[in-house]
């Protein structure tokens, strides 16, 4: 992967699929974070943690949002076309009726559009030199050709567009819109004094072929933002150094029926996939299966905000299991339900548990911990907790309150907690099992509460049915019911000759 530079600003090329006015160009500013602007205890201690969160967090990043063709003036700007005797052009005296009857304002991050020829721009009657004919000519006066070939990562294709003279003439139409930021310096009357600018980004629509040509491309503030140069194409050694990234958003409008068409296809194939793998398999002759799906659903009345919670689940040792057993929720922020301070999370883990039939496992010890990230980017242990979750089939819901340990000394606790952080004082999660081990260097201070609900469904193989007992066939009861005969034929035979001899 090619590194980032800071000062290596690439171009990018977007081929535009619904109408130019819908973008919406997004420039972000701050300055370049050092050992000056950390922050001072003085100036945040009178304030709660959402106000230090909320102010820093706006004094880091400044946000402009801008139209294409959108014309921002700067602070000179204002002053210039203020005055009717200082415009001559068409375009100046509109300017001149944009800002007295508008009541425009200034701004920082200011633009230069199509009717204002700040630059050459690729092709066409802007340019007053007659031999530009091609786009590559107008890079190499830009001097983008050596940012291009700098960057490793432009594919071939790309290349040979940047490159080619073929199918490019001076009959093509473009258009350009540039941003700047008012570097220059006024005296206490808001008077211009000196005046210097910074391009920061150039856009170059191909109103033929319908594309946008973006010098420099899009990037992240975080993660690789660009340093602003000075005039002569140099990083300022003189002041506090800013940093700026560029975002675009088409606000392309999602066709409705071809979305509803495409998830209906999506579901169907879905739906046909899980028939062949949900196949019911029974567990093992012997073995108990339990499927445990546990859900983290909010954290209630903690003292910071952007909370998250981190897991760990303690199996037993006649429990094996499959699935992961330690993660974290993400960053939730504070939200009011009932007048009560509420992050929500529904965060599920999933585990299947197996054991030997007969016997009763041991609970499961899930620890929780609720974890806080502070307005200087610290992270402050808010409380701990601990559950003894026994395996019943069945759904259940609690609340289990937390707590966190602090030194003794109040005093030494608050000035750790707010210079450090909240470090992590338990050294083993056990202690929240056994208080007994609890160290006495340490008090319990309550804090807030977390919410949990889980379901849990077990399988085995029923029990053997008992023997049946032998009954009598219906063979049998014939043979029986025919000895019956047979003896009754036999009594009456015997009767009838007894009382033959008394009838004579």
């Amino acid at each position: 992967m090619q590194e980032f530079s800071k000062c290596n600003k690439i171009h990018g090329i977007y081929w535009l699929k619904r109408s130019l006015e819908d973008i919406i160009i997004r420039i972000k500013l701050k300055f370049k974070e050092d050992i000056i602007s950390l922050p001072k205890f003085e100036d945040f201690k009178e304030k709660s943690d959402e106000e230090n969160l909320n102010i820093l967090d706006s004094n880091k990043v400044e946000t402009y949002d801008l139209k294409w063709q959108e014309k921002v003036f700067s602070s000179w700007e204002i002053q210039k076309y203020s005055y009717i005797y200082n415009c001559t052009t068409e375009t100046e005296k509109k300017y001149h009726e944009m800002i007295t009857k508008s009541n425009c304002e200034s701004s920082k991050i200011f633009t230069y559009i199509n009717e204002d020829y700040h630059l050459p721009v690729p092709v066409g009657k802007m340019t007053r030199k007659p031999d530009i004919r091609y786009l590559s000519v107008c890079f190499a006066l830009l001097k983008l050709d050596e940012k291009i070939e700098a960057h490793k990562d432009v594919s071939s294709s790309m290349g040979h567009l940047f490159k080619s003279e073929d199918d490019i003439s001076h009959e093509e139409q473009w258009m350009a819109m540039h941003v700047a930021l008012d570097t220059s310096e006024y005296n206490e009357d808001s008077q211009l004094l000196f005046k210097q600018e910074c391009i920061l980004l150039s856009i170059f629509y191909n109103v033929t072929d319908q594309y946008l040509l973006l010098s420099p491309d899009v990037n992240d503030l975080e993660f690789n933002p660009y340093c602003i140069e000075d005039a002569d194409g140099t990083v300022s050694k003189t002041r506090q150094l800013r940093e700026y990234s560029i975002e675009i958003e088409f606000q392309e409008k999602a066709n409705t029926e071809e979305l509803e068409e495409l998830l209906h296809n999506l579901y169907k194939k879905w739906k046909k996939k899980q028939k062949n793998i949900l196949n019911f398999v029974m567990p093992p002759l012997g073995k108990k299966k339990f499927f445990l799906t546990l859900e983290i659903v909010s954290a209630i009345e903690f003292e910071m905000d952007n909370l998250y919670i981190e897991y760990h689940i303690k199996i037993p040792d006649d429990l094996q299991y499959n699935g992961e057993i330690s993660g974290r929720t993400h960053v939730s922020k504070k939200m009011y339900v009932d007048e009560k301070s509420v992050w929500m999370y529904g965060h599920i883990m999933e585990l299947e548990l197996e054991c030997a039939t007969g016997i009763n496992p041991s609970p499961l010890k899930i620890f929780l911990e609720a974890i806080s990230t502070d307005w200087w980017g610290r992270y402050n242990t808010q409380g701990y907790s601990c559950l003894a979750l026994t395996l019943e089939a069945g759904e259940q819901i609690v609340y289990l309150s937390c707590s966190r340990p602090e030194e003794l000394d109040s005093t030494v606790a608050e000035s750790r907690r707010f210079f450090v952080g909240g470090c992590h004082l338990l050294k083993d999660l056990d202690v929240l099992d056994n208080p007994q081990t609890q160290d006495a260097n340490f008090r319990y201070v309550s804090t807030g509460t977390i919410s949990l609900r889980w379901q849990i469904v077990s399988q085995t193989h029923a029990a053997a049915a008992p023997p049946l007992q032998p009954h009598t066939s219906a063979s049998a009861l014939l043979k029986g019911a025919e000895a019956v005969l047979r003896q009754y034929r036999k009594a009456k035979a015997t009767l009838a000759a007894a009382t033959e001899n008394i009838a004579n």
